[in-house]
Parts: structure tokens; C-alpha cells; sequence
């Protein structure tokens, strides 16, 4: 029997990628090895240089056939990835590659000298999976690679949770990181006028600090603070961040809540984890028209709504808030639709029949 290694973030710290990576490791049944590939949480140079030194050893003394792991876009992912990849050409292991980002075929394009590199290392994957059927673009410089196509899920802890809608709060919930580009900042500039107009309306955040290329964690942290703090002071008992949250903790918020929103335009967004999450527990989705967002949510599911714009964005939350027939409709669609087209059983099933039939 096959043995397989699996290579890739484990939380923490929390991302979408690391989660959907310790789904996909917790529910492979086969033989498996895992090495984690941010042991030392959101440090990368650290965890580059741990990578880069423990990799040939574990070829070197582990026993496995095949190597499962999610592709970074960066220059200094890069460095692991490729020797992984070389060592798994040297050592004749089959690979399956994981892109969970929108920004593989741009990391590759403007690789520069690294290009011809990356040409070679990739040619040595025999699959790559995708999210969705748009971000077969991504791989479009390697026309003979064979791709895979299995939509994220949600945790399978939430399979069998069991949503009532008259429990739900008039509540509003944003579940992410703290990260400038994924909209923490535009949906504060939005609650100010939904609280003030809406005397019901209890609004939580959760999520940590992480920087990106408009702002460092320290950065944000500062800027959301003082956002939050002038928001507090004004409506004490219905705003509340409650940081980073997990387990029943999690699952409680996306129960009580009602509405999810998610104003992103991170650059590598693709198929954020939080949405499913959210539409399991029967929350309508708020998020925007960018990337491959339109290809998971519609006027089904709840509302696109224009990148950077804080007007279109309060609209859409009052439109909601103001029509609660319409908002139940999308409660009980995405409840389904999550079932249907998210379950973490499809999900597994078909991650262990590609890494399977290598």
C-alpha cells in the first residue's frame, strides 16, 4: 500500500488554505506523513529555512510513494516548492499540487529569470487541483499538466449542525483576517451609518491582524483600533471583535448570525472558505465582484457588490435588513446549497481519488 506525504500549511496560523490542507489531511484514510510547512506560524523566513532543511532528510529516511501539497505564488515559497519538486523528480515520487489562490499564472509570468525554473519544476506535477472551472486560466502556461477540478468545503465538523432560523439575531458578521485588501476597513466605514439607522442590528468581527501590500499587521491593527474604538464608544452593547475564534466558539457566531459580509479585493482571493462556512449556518452572503467571487455567489446567495465602495455596500446590507421575506429565502438557499455542492464528504471523496488513481 501507497504512503503519502502531505506537504503544507497547518493551523496555525488560520487561513483558508491551512484549513482547507488539515481537511484534506485529517480525512485522507491512507498511510500518510505530514510536514507542516508553517511550523513557525506567519514567520515565512523561518518557515522556508525549516522547509528547505528538513525536506531532503525526510526523503532521505521516510518511506512514501506519493507527495500532496498547495503551491505557493512567491518568490520565497518558491524555494521550498522547488526542491521539493527536485527531490521528488530524483526520488521518481508522483505529485499532486493544490492551488487554492487566483494569482499563480501572474506569479509565473513576471517570475523573471526564475521563469524557466518554474516551467521545469511544474512539468514534474502529474496533477494540479483547482477550485473552480474559471481558474483553469491559472495553469495555462502548462498546457500538458492535468487538472482537476473540486470546489472547497466547509469543515466536516459542520456537516451534520442542524441551523433554526428563529434562532438567528439580527446580526451581522465579518469572519476573516484583519487584512486591509480582504475590506476590514470599508465594512467599518459601513456599520457607522447601518447601526445608527438600524436600533437592532448587533454587529461582531472576528479575525487577526495580518498584513499585505497596503498595510503591515502593525499597521492595520492600528487602523482598525481606531476605527473600532470611536464606533464602541457610540454603540457600546451592539458592537463587539471578538478575535480569533475556532471550534463551538466559531460554530455559535455563524449560527446567531444573519448576514455575512466579506468586501474583499485581496489580490489572490479565489474561493474564500468563510463564504461556504457562513452559507452552511444559514447567513446571506455580502462580498464583492471580484476575482472568481461571482462564480460562488449570486443573487441566490445574497449580493455582489462593487470593490471599494463603502456606498454599495451599506445598501446592500440595508436592502436586507429592510426585506426580511427576501432574506429568509436566501437563509434557506444557502443552508441547501452548501449541502449540495460544499459537502466535506464530495469534498474528500474526490481529493483521495485523485491522490489514489496517481
Amino acid at each position: 500500500m501507497s504512503r503519502v506525504l502531505f506537504f503544507g500549511p497547518y493551523p496555525l496560523p488560520i487561513t483558508g488554505q491551512s484549513i482547507a490542507f488539515k481537511e484534506v489531511f485529517s480525512n485522507f484514510e491512507g498511510d500518510k506523513i505530514l510536514l507542516n510547512s508553517t511550523k513557525f506560524k506567519d514567520n515565512k523566513i523561518l518557515n522556508t529555512l525549516y522547509c528547505l532543511c528538513l525536506l531532503p532528510s525526510v526523503f532521505l529516511s521516510k518511506r512514501f510513494d506519493k507527495v500532496y501539497f498547495t503551491c505557493s505564488r512567491s518568490y520565497l515559497g518558491f524555494l521550498k516548492d522547488f526542491q521539493l519538486l527536485l527531490l521528488c523528480k530524483l526520488f521518481n515520487k508522483k505529485v499532486v499540487n493544490h492551488l487554492h489562490g487566483a494569482d499563480f499564472n501572474n506569479f509565473y509570468i513576471n517570475s523573471g529569470m526564475l521563469k524557466p525554473l518554474i516551467k521545469w519544476s511544474y512539468s514534474k506535477v502529474n496533477s494540479s487541483i483547482i477550485l473552480l472551472p474559471s481558474m483553469k486560466s491559472q495553469f495555462v502556461s502548462f498546457p500538458k499538466m492535468n487538472i482537476e477540478i473540486v470546489r472547497n468545503t466547509y469543515p466536516s465538523e459542520f456537516e451534520n449542525v442542524i441551523i433554526d432560523l428563529n434562532n438567528k439575531n439580527t446580526q451581522i458578521l465579518y469572519l476573516s483576517n484583519l487584512i486591509e485588501s480582504k475590506g476590514i476597513l470599508i465594512f467599518m466605514e459601513s456599520i457607522k451609518e447601518i447601526l445608527e439607522n438600524h436600533p437592532v442590528v448587533v454587529v461582531k468581527i472576528a479575525g487577526s491582524p495580518m498584513g499585505d501590500y497596503l498595510a503591515t499587521s502593525q499597521e492595520i491593527r492600528s487602523k482598525f483600533e481606531k476605527h473600532y474604538n470611536s464606533l464602541k464608544k457610540s454603540f457600546p452593547d451592539r458592537l463587539f471583535y471578538v478575535g480569533v475564534i475556532v471550534g463551538i466558539e466559531k460554530q455559535k457566531i455563524l449560527a446567531e448570525s444573519s448576514i455575512f459580509v466579506l468586501p474583499t479585493f485581496y489580490q489572490t482571493e479565489a474561493f474564500p472558505i468563510t463564504i461556504i462556512e457562513a452559507m452552511r449556518f444559514g447567513n446571506a452572503i455580502i462580498t464583492t465582484n471580484h476575482n472568481y467571487l461571482n462564480d460562488i455567489v449570486n443573487d441566490e446567495n445574497g449580493f455582489l457588490v462593487k470593490t471599494n465602495s463603502v456606498m454599495d455596500l451599506t445598501d446592500k446590507i440595508n436592502l436586507l435588513l429592510l426585506n426580511k421575506t427576501k432574506l429568509e429565502s436566501i437563509q434557506k438557499h444557502n443552508i441547501l446549497e452548501a449541502q449540495e455542492k460544499y459537502s466535506p464528504k464530495i469534498f474528500n471523496s474526490e481529493i483521495a481519488r485523485i491522490i489514489t488513481n496517481l
